[in-house]
Formats: structure tokens, sequence, C-alpha cells
């Protein structure tokens, strides 16, 4: 049997239900851009009729319900488009760490230009050229030191350069791994909060939202596999450490940036690689052209400085001809070519003569701060620079007095040295794809090779660019809060909430007659 106040019960719950619905409408629209925030909605059911069923039945027919209930309030989340977009999102940030670092580097190198490496080793092999031609004249032998110099400056501020790249990516991981742990900490922090607010049976929406704006942070970071247990609580592995079990933290250390398979972490890696390889093919340009064995003929009337083995058979002033393969003593004037390994740059150098009084031998042209030539350790000889006169330009000297001279007109070792050039060189197989070539052809197809990884770099970050957008547009059309939906349900909510006040209203002024009028005969 129903109760005489069971229209005002049913319509006080359905005032509470509309009511809620609109404090959930309002929480929406409060955080309609609050980053992260997905929309909530109260889910709900009818309520239970008055007569439930049992063994015996009420004489009044039907079921008479009691109205409505809510049974929770639930955020609007699709969490295959969350993995999507994490996974997506941290080979983002891998990429977009790697064109950064490419497109640094490329700056670096600053090439094609008219002041590049490049520029600045056509004005080295042209001064060259400019001594070749008259050996003897000053100003020559002072534009070859100036430009041996500023290539040296040069090759130096790319190797700074370089480094100082590397120290910031350095720098960067630290960095990003100190963010990490923090966000893991925060994670940790609402794992501990979902958990005791899902206990008592409730959603923890706010604090779930929280914890998955915190996921997608740091899935840029670092990769990020994750799981979430009985007790709504998401264990995470990062770089192949177990960086959260539960609320237990296990921290990130610089270290481990190694292991990272994506994220910005893994990106500031394969940088540090890049770094290194440049470094690595420009270092080998510098220690082949200084000290690269290759073959170089040398002129009729060369004057041996040492002893020294041809490759071919050679005629020799008061010896006749030496077969290739014997001895040639110092101080032996050649009457044909003669063809002979040397040690690159500075070993053509120094078999040449000084201008000098009295004549002597050719030292290194270049020398090394640490033995091997690099970037870092490159310099020209500081008694080149403190004396031109030792550039060793000449192949013949003559005896005047008792004292050895150097034929000036004679500039037969510079032409060689200018020749370098365009002598093919053996460079390092593991550096490039090119075994053997020209210095010029080595590092144009180094700044080539850059020049195609910068490229796929650049589409590969573009392309996860898109796809991260997509998704996240996907998800805003999934979590997003629409003002136009969230304006046409306060209509309704507001036309429900009205029509259950004034239903209230109806059924109390039936009462009203019930209770205080009946029964009143002739009034």
């Amino acid at each position: 049997m129903t109760s005489t106040f069971h229209g005002i019960e049913t319509s006080k719950r359905a005032l509470f239900v509309n009511t809620v619905s609109m404090q959930t409408l309002g929480h929406n629209i409060a955080n309609a851009n609050t980053e992260g925030y997905s929309r909530q909605r109260v889910n709900l059911r009818e309520a239970n009729p008055i007569w439930a069923m049992g063994m015996t039945k009420s004489q009044q027919p039907g079921q008479l319900g009691t109205g409505v209930e809510y049974t929770s309030i639930t955020r609007i989340r699709d969490s295959f488009l969350d993995t999507q977009f994490r996974r997506e999102n941290q080979l983002l940030g891998s990429w977009e760490i790697i064109n950064s670092s490419m497109t640094a580097i490329q700056n670096i190198l600053n090439e094609p230009s008219g002041s590049g490496l490049s520029a600045v080793m056509d004005d080295f092999w042209n001064s060259w050229e400019t001594l070749n031609r008259d050996p003897s004249l000053l100003s020559a032998r002072v534009a070859v030191a100036g430009a041996a110099s500023n290539l040296v400056d040069t090759l130096k501020h790319i190797s700074e350069s370089l480094n100082n790249l590397s120290s910031d990516v350095n720098n960067n991981i630290d960095k990003k791994v100190l963010e990490a742990n923090n966000i893991v900490n925060n994670i940790a922090r609402l794992n501990v909060l979902i958990r005791d607010n899902e206990s008592f049976g409730d959603s923890a929406n706010d604090y779930r939202d929280q914890r998955d704006l915190l996921l997608d942070k740091l899935s840029t970071i670092v990769d990020v596999q994750y799981a979430e247990d009985e007790n709504g609580m998401v264990n995470i592995t990062s770089a192949g450490v177990n960086v959260l079990d539960g609320e237990n933290v296990t921290a990130l250390a610089p270290a481990n940036a190694v292991t990272a398979t994506a994220g910005q972490l893994h990106g500031y890696v394969q940088s540090l690689q890049e770094t290194d390889l440049i470094r690595n093919q420009l270092n080998g340009l510098v220690s082949t052209l200084v000290t690269g064995e290759i073959k170089v003929t040398l002129d009729n009337g060369y004057v041996t400085t040492n002893n020294m083995v041809a490759l071919n058979d050679v005629t020799v002033d008061g010896m006749g001809v030496v077969p290739a393969g014997g001895s040639i003593p110092a101080g032996s004037k050649i009457t044909s070519s003669m063809e002979v390994m040397v040690n690159g740059f500075n070993g053509l150098h120094q078999l040449g003569y000084t201008l000098t009084e009295p004549t002597s031998t050719g030292i290194p042209f270049f020398t090394s701060t640490t033995g091997a030539f690099t970037l870092d350790s490159i310099q020209v000889n500081s008694e080149i620079l403190a004396d031109t006169n030792k550039i060793a330009a000449s192949s013949q000297y003559e005896t005047v007095n008792g004292v050895n001279k150097v034929i000036r007109g004679n500039s037969d070792v510079a032409n060689a040295l200018a020749s370098l050039r365009d002598a093919i060189f053996t460079f390092p197989d593991s550096l490039t794809s090119m075994s053997q070539g020209t210095t010029d052809d080595y590092f144009r197809g180094l700044t080539a090779d850059l020049g195609i990884r910068a490229s796929n770099t650049e589409r590969n970050y573009k392309n996860e660019q898109t796809m991260t957008d997509n998704l996240q547009i996907q998800r805003q059309s999934v979590s997003g809060v629409s003002m136009d939906e969230e304006l046409a349900d306060m209509i309704r909510f507001q036309q429900a909430y009205n029509a259950a006040a004034r239903n209230m209203t109806t059924v109390d002024e039936m009462l009203e007659r019930v209770i205080n009028q009946m029964g009143r005969v002739g009034l």
C-alpha cells in the first residue's frame, strides 16, 4: 500500500538528483579550459518500486515507482585513446629533441655558406696556389700562415660549439630526470588518494584526471609502460626501471637515460650520438689531411731531404737508375720524376726546403697539443707563425760559398701541397660510407649525409606531431567539455527541476486538502 507522502518523496528525489546534475554541470563548465580535465556525468537509474517481489502480493495492482536516484558520478574517458596518445607522445618527445639537435649541428657547420668550413678550406688551398706562383713573395707566405690559422680557428670553433651542445644536452638530461622523478612522486601521492577515496565506493574523478595528466607529461620525457591494479593504483616502468609500484617509488638516475626507448631522454641520448659522430667524422678529416698516408709525385730536380724509397724506377744524379724499392740517400738529386708515399700534409711539407739562410728541411706545418690530430688539438706550428720563411715551398737548393741556399724561384713542394686539394686520401671506413676521395669530397659527403639524416628526422617529427595532434583531438571529442552541450543540459536540468518542484507543490496542496480541510463539515 502506498504512503500518504509518497508523492512528496518522489518529487524530493527528483529535486535532489537534478540539483546534483546541475552542480556537476557547473563543475564541467568551471573546468572547460582546465588542462587534462575530463567532463563528468551523473549516472541515473529508476529507484526501486514500492513493492518488491515476495511470497505474497499487494492487492493493489501494478508496481508504483518511487522516482529517480543517481548511482555514481563518472568521468567520460577512453582508455584506449589514452594508451595510443601516450605511445605516440613519447615518440614525439624523442623526435622533437633529435630534430632540434640536428638543426643545431647543421647551424654549427653552417653549410653551404660563404663562411663555413668548406669556404675556409678553399681559402687555405688557394693561398698555396698563390704561393706556388711566387714562393719568395712575403705577402704570399703571410697569406698561407693566415689562411692556415683561420682554418685551425674554424675547426676549434666547431669543436667548441659541439662541446657546448653536448654539455647542454647532458644538463638537460639531468633536468629531465629530476622532472620525471617529481612526476612519479606526484603520481604515487595520487595513487594513495585514489585508493583511499575509492575504497568507499566512489570514483575519484578529479584525482584520476590529475594522474592521467601527469602520465601524459611523463610520456613526453621517457617511455612509459603502466598498468592499474585492483586498488586503482598504477604501476609504472620507464627506461627499464620499475619506477612506481603502488606508492613505492624508485627514482631514475641520469645513467638510466641510455636505456630509455622513447621520450625526450631517448632523444637526448641520440643527440649525443649524433654530436659524437660529427665530431669523429671531422676528426677523421683533420687526421687524414695532416698525417694520412698518400702517394705524391716529386718533379725532376728534387733534392732528397732524407733517405727515401721510391715507388718507381728513378734516375739519380751520380747514381744512375735506382729501381723501385731501392734506397735513395739524403741530399741526392733526382733527374726524373719520383713517386713516394708521405704521411699527409705534414709529411709532404717536411720534404721541402725553407727560405731561411742557410736553408733547412721543412718542419711539420701543423702540430698537435695531444699527439693525435683532432679538432681540439690541431694548431699551426708556432715556428712558422713566428717566421714565415720556414714555410718549405721549394724542392731544390744550391750551395753558395759553402752555404746551402734555396733556389728562390722553385716552388715544386708548394705546388705539390696545393695539389693535395685533389689528392685521393683513404679515410676510416667506420666513419662514413666514403672510404676514398679528396678532402673536399669527404666533407661534402659528410654534410650531405648529415642533411639526409636531418631531413629524415624532421619528417619523422612532423609525422609524430600530426599523429599526436589527431589523437589529442579524438580524446578531446570524447572527454572535452562542450559549452553548447553543457548549456543545453543546463536548460534540460532546470526544466526538470522546475517540473519536480511544481509536482511537489501540487502534491502538497492535495495533502493540505486531506489533512486540514477534510472532516470540517459546513465550513
